[in-house]
């Protein structure tokens, strides 16, 4: 069965996760109207754990709407502040504030990318800790490439260049360029 089609095989369509080859993609709803609640004491949140203990995926990335940390208008969402660190996540990306920021927090990475489109792109406050790169020039995407040992974020701006890379070695695997040693 393909990957889309198991989405509908779980509890529900708020909040469910995906595999994909060696990414795991956990998508959470981070509405403060959840019936399940947004906090990390949450159902929410002991699903995701729950869910986070049983994969072996080498990566493991939590999207949700509403960004834990931002600079952006909107500002950070503390209910959203989950130990995802602690509970094995590699990166968080969001949206909300229609602006890209990566930041860098506990080891990994947050993302921030509302820049999909809308009319308005907002202005930047002053700095959160942790931020690392901050655009909001040009609408963009961003492109995720994965293999078992290597994830690569790139922020690509709708006129081709490329404003931001953030790259992860997995901790199992030899650093590139390594030599091997062989039994």
């Amino acid at each position: 069965s393909s990957a889309a089609s198991d989405v509908y095989k779980r509890q529900n369509e708020r909040y469910y996760d995906v595999r994909w080859g060696p990414v795991h993609l956990f998508v959470l709803d981070s509405d403060p109207h959840e019936p399940d609640g947004i906090t990390a004491s949450s159902r929410q949140a002991h699903w995701l754990q729950a869910q986070l203990q049983t994969t072996d995926a080498p990566w493991r990335l939590v999207i949700l709407h509403h960004p834990p940390y931002s600079s952006g208008l909107h500002g950070p969402t503390p209910a959203l502040q989950w130990p995802f660190a602690a509970w094995g996540v590699t990166a968080v990306l969001a949206g909300h504030d229609h602006v890209y920021e990566r930041i860098e927090r506990d080891g990994i990475l947050y993302f921030v990318n509302g820049l999909g489109g809308h009319p308005a792109r907002y202005p930047f406050r002053t700095p959160i800790p942790g931020s690392r790169v901050r655009y909001r020039e040009q609408y963009g995407a961003m492109r995720v490439e994965a293999d078992a040992c290597r994830i690569v974020f790139q922020f690509i701006a709708i006129d081709g260049r490329l404003i931001d890379t953030a790259t992860r070695m997995h901790p199992a695997c030899p650093p590139r360029g390594a030599a091997r040693v062989l039994p």
